[in-house]
């Protein structure tokens, strides 16, 4: 090897190396970013899905913001799935006198791709009833049509829910085949009332659905059973 060919083969050895240490920097620092981003989008949906009709929280921001960061490292591993919905750990517990609240984050198909929600259930008396919904990535969904999902008002649409509604698997209405319930009745009876307001976008709604019954499934079969109660 000639000195030409040794110069240029160590400053391409130095450059390889300092880009080698660069991007191992940015990487160290945008994960770290990244981490803190996911975790305050946690807070934040958490807060949303453990406030009551009135807009107070029934758990304070200082517990749920002490509870996700105990849990930040079991974020985001698989927990269970029926082969529709899947679970991702941790399952988040919390108690308000007698009540408990468990906070679980699921996903299942949609039209382009997982759609990802967060949920409250609310533990009272034996009963395991849906207390409020968060839906956090719709981003693959079409516009105008399953992308609707964003809007708070038909997300209420998904709850409460009471157990007896609960047991026998929540459904669109359009699956149900009772698309004259109102919203309301709809809600006793497991059914999520969305024709009205999603025309022609089932699958992103019945995504939303598939994953909140893995929830109970999960939380009721497995998790209660378990003596998490």
């Amino acid at each position: 090897m000639n000195k030409e060919m040794l110069k240029t083969s160590l400053i391409l050895m130095i450059y390889t190396l300092a880009a080698g240490i660069a991007l191992s920097l940015v990487y160290t620092i945008t994960e770290d970013k990244i981490g803190n981003a996911e975790l305050e989008n946690t807070i934040t949906a958490m807060k949303y899905v453990l406030t009551d009709g009135n807009g107070n929280q029934v758990i304070s921001s200082e517990e749920i913001e002490k509870t996700v960061s105990e849990k930040s490292s079991e974020m985001g591993n698989v927990l269970y799935t029926d082969n529709i919905g899947t679970i991702n750990s941790p399952v988040y517990e919390f108690a308000s006198g007698e009540t408990k609240y468990y906070v679980v984050t699921g996903y299942a198909p949609g039209y382009g791709g997982n759609v990802i929600t967060m949920a409250s259930f609310k533990y009272e008396n034996g009963e395991l009833s849906l207390y409020a919904i968060k839906v956090l990535d719709y981003s693959q969904e079409t516009p105008g049509l399953g992308a609707k999902i964003a809007d708070e008002n038909i997300q209420k649409r998904f709850y409460p829910i009471p157990e007896n509604g609960l047991r026998n698997g929540i459904k669109v209405d359009k699956d149900a085949g009772k698309q004259a319930l109102n919203p309301e009745d709809a809600k006793s009876q497991g059914v999520v009332k969305v024709s009205d307001v999603m025309t022609g976008a089932t699958i992103t709604p019945r995504a939303v659905s598939n994953s909140l019954n893995a929830m109970y499934n999960y939380l009721k079969k497995e998790y209660l059973q378990g003596g998490a109660n």
